[in-house]
Order: structure tokens, then C-alpha cells, then sequence
């Protein structure tokens, strides 16, 4: 931690005016400030705006920021008032008091907090998503290989938690697959408008105090300093200022996501129940005790994870739409908690993914007796035998079963309505 301070009156002023000291601004959003500030710099020497030596400085200065050096510099809470002006000052001030520059004049050159914080809140977001979506490919992975290795696993499928018609464990576990497909190209889809920036367009997105040259070479430098190769300005600057609604389209998609593999977790903890007193057709290994009054517990703690992720990320994604609402005129003045929000959602999901993947569905276990059970002690086969033997026959079979309790399987075969072979021929499923 460094003893010195080299943060100043704007960001003390902050720290008095909003004192949630709990929760400061998110590192990730004040790296690509500083990732802005670093392209800026060298595209204001290019414009004339900056004398070489102060770009310089200013360049060198980021870069010992972005190596982790003076994290502890970056004060300001995530919650505040003033469309981030507080977390955009504290870097300004900290990058100028350790290059020798002035905060406004030289590291702010060219530049405002309504095009920076925009701007530097899609690349923060690009980098998190590309993340979230390796991790949401690796579950894919996954749940694809347990789908073809329970793909013989006969069961129970069941609608409106009734007994319905037979299905296979690795199709249930292939049906989630897809969906998880269907998902990762969504999100990927709502990255399209990421790359567009406002960056050049200062306060109000007519470009005030960016000169031509400066826009031009800072998306240039941005692409280098990022890592991020189709970086460009909006058509309409102006439109990148005073909406934030793209960030709604990315927290929206992932939100789907979680919701999606919400509904996959309760699935699973339902297959999950008892085990002796539910439907136990599959347990999870233990990952630790269940109870600290029941020894032997064992609950679906993963599962349940999942479920508590989609909470969070439902209610953040509700705060993202509202403040995207909350914008007035030419400037999305709610973007602060929009940021906190959207990069919380992006790497909190980003986790529960491989957490699903490694410690959730790798640890599956599949009581392959009690998933034949539940299907033979069902009248499931009814609907695949009603074809070959005849709705009024295949009836008398089911009202049969249920009163006397015996298998359908033991009544065809008795009555030698089918062979045994015959039988099994039909149930491939």
C-alpha cells in the first residue's frame, strides 16, 4: 500500500459527499478510464494539445497504474451522484499527481466525463463478456459430455411435475446443452453495439474541445492500448452520451442466461430430492456437510448457487433498465450505478459458470436403479404402445396397472400382447 496520497480536493470532496466507503468503484471500470486516459494522452501530443514530455509522462503513469501498482489510490465510492464524475476525477488526479501534469488541462485534454465513463464502461465490458463466454463454452463442453454418457439412462419424463412419457437422462442433459447454445450466441449478438464509442464527443456529444485530429488517433491508440482491434466512434455521438440502453441489450442477454440455468439448477435439485424420501434419480457428490444438526446431509449447495446468482442478476438487470430510464436530455446521468451493476453482473456470472460446470454438473451421480424404477412403476409406456397395440387395449393395460399395482411390462407380457424383445425394441429411445 503506498503512505502517500496522490489523489486530490475533487476526490476528497467525493469521499465527504458520498460515504459508502464499502463498496468502491469497481477496478475493472477505473483500468479502462485508465486505458482512455493512456490513448488520450498520445493522441492529444498528436493534436497538438499535449507537448511531448507530458504525454510521456502521462503514458508512463498508466502504465504503472495498470500493473496493480496504486489500486489503493482509487477511493471513491460506486454509489454517488454526478454521472461518475467522482471515480472519472479520481483517476484524472491520480494519473496527474504521479506524472507531474494537471488533472484537467493535460490528462483530461480533449475529454469529458460523459464520453469517457460511457466509453470506458463498453471495454470494460467487452473484456468481462469474453471471459463469461469462454466459461459459458467450457459448460457447454461439459454438458455435452454428460449428455452422451447418460444418453442409455432410461427415466421418467414428466410434465407439469406429472408423470408423462418415457425420455432418456443425456437428452434431458442435451436439451440443456442446446439451450445454453442458443444463449451464448445472444449475448455474443448484443456485444455488437459495444464497439461503437462516444469517445470524442465530450459533454454533450458534439465534440467540443476534441479537435478532428484527436478523435481520429485516439480510437487509433485505444485499439493498441486495449487489445481491442474494431474500436470506432457512433455515427451520432450524441446518441452515445444521452443512451444507455446498450447496456440494458448485454444485461438483458445475460440475464436470460441465468435465468435459463436457474430453471436447469431447480430441474436438477427436483431429480436431486431425498434421496430416499423424493425422487433421488440423481445425487451430487459432497462438498461439504449439509447440516450443522443432521450428520449425513448432503444438499445440492451448487445448484442452489445458481439459483441465487439469477437473483442477483435479475434485480441488478432491473437497476441497469431503470437508470438507463433515468437519463435526461443529452447525458445518461445514471450511469454510475448502471457501471457497478453490469460489471458485477459480468463477473459474478463469469465465476458461477465454471463453478456449475466443475463443482455442479461434473459431480452428478445417476442412480440408474431408481431412474428404471420410476419409469416402470409409471404408466409412461401407454403413449409409445398405443400405436402398435390400440388406444381401448393399451387403456385396459393402464387401468390395470393402477389398481392392482403391477408393471405395465408384467401385464403386456403376461397377456402376450408383446415379447419381451419386441417390448424393448419399442422402449429405444
Amino acid at each position: 500500500m503506498n503512505k502517500k496520497i496522490f489523489y486530490g480536493p475533487q476526490t476528497k470532496a467525493s469521499l465527504e459527499n458520498f460515504p459508502f466507503d464499502y463498496h468502491r468503484t469497481l477496478r475493472e471500470f477505473i483500468y479502462a478510464m485508465v486505458m482512455i486516459k493512456k490513448a488520450a494522452a498520445t493522441a492529444n501530443y498528436k493534436a497538438g494539445k499535449l507537448d511531448k514530455n507530458q504525454s510521456e509522462k502521462i503514458v508512463t503513469a498508466c502504465d504503472e497504474i495498470l500493473k496493480g501498482k496504486y489500486d489503493d489510490q482509487f477511493v471513491v465510492s460506486a454509489h454517488h451522484g454526478g454521472a461518475g464524475t467522482s471515480p472519472h476525477m479520481n483517476v484524472n488526479e491520480v494519473i496527474g499527481n504521479l506524472s507531474g501534469t494537471h488533472p484537467n488541462d493535460h490528462v483530461n485534454a480533449s475529454q469529458s466525463t460523459n464520453d469517457v465513463n460511457p466509453s470506458a464502461l463498453k471495454i470494460a465490458s467487452i473484456k468481462l463478456t469474453e471471459k463469461l463466454l469462454d466459461s459459458l463454452l467450457y459448460l457447454i463442453k461439459v454438458m455435452d459430455e454428460k449428455s452422451k454418457e447418460y444418453r442409455d439412462v432410461r427415466k421418467l419424463g414428466r410434465t407439469h411435475i406429472q408423470d408423462a412419457v418415457p425420455t432418456t437422462l443425456g437428452a434431458e442433459l442435451a436439451s440443456y446443452r442446446d439451450i445454453l447454445i442458443r444463449d451464448h450466441k445472444r449475448i455474443g449478438d448484443s456485444l455488437e453495439y459495444f464497439y461503437e464509442l462516444n469517445l470524442g464527443g465530450t459533454a454533450v456529444g458534439n465534440s467540443i474541445n476534441a479537435p478532428e485530429v484527436y478523435i481520429k488517433n485516439v480510437y487509433l491508440e485505444l485499439q493498441k492500448v486495449t487489445g481491442i482491434k474494431n474500436l470506432k466512434p457512433l455515427e451520432n455521438l450524441m446518441s452515445g452520451t444521452s443512451s444507455d440502453t446498450d447496456f440494458c441489450f448485454l444485461s438483458s442477454a445475460v440475464n436470460i442466461l441465468c435465468l435459463d440455468i436457474s430453471k436447469i439448477a431447480l430441474d436438477l435439485r427436483f431429480m436431486n430430492s431425498g434421496p430416499r424420501g423424493g425422487i433421488g434419480e440423481i445425487s451430487f457428490k459432497e462438498l461439504q456437510p449439509g447440516s450443522s444438526i443432521m450428520p449425513g446431509k448432503v444438499n445440492p449447495i451448487v445448484a442452489e448457487t445458481m439459483n441465487q446468482t439469477y437473483y442477483l442478476v435479475s434485480g441488478k438487470n432491473l437497476s441497469i433498465h431503470q437508470a438507463a430510464e433515468g437519463a435526461q436530455l443529452e447525458l445518461g446521468v445514471m450511469l454510475p450505478i448502471i457501471a457497478d451493476s453490469l460489471i458485477t453482473i459480468l463477473k459474478t456470472v463469469e465465476t458461477a459458470l465454471r463453478l456449475f460446470a466443475d463443482r455442479g454438473i461434473k459431480n452428478i451421480v445417476v442412480n440408474r436403479e431408481r431412474c428404471l424404477e420410476h419409469l416402470e412403476k409409471s404408466t409412461a409406456y401407454s403413449t409409445l404402445l398405443t400405436p402398435i397395440l390400440g388406444y381401448d387395449t393399451v387403456s385396459k393395460v393402464v387401468k390395470e396397472s393402477v389398481a392392482t399395482g403391477r408393471t405395465m411390462r408384467k401385464i403386456i407380457l403376461e397377456k402376450e400382447l408383446l415379447s419381451e424383445a419386441e417390448l424393448e425394441k419399442l422402449l429405444v429411445l
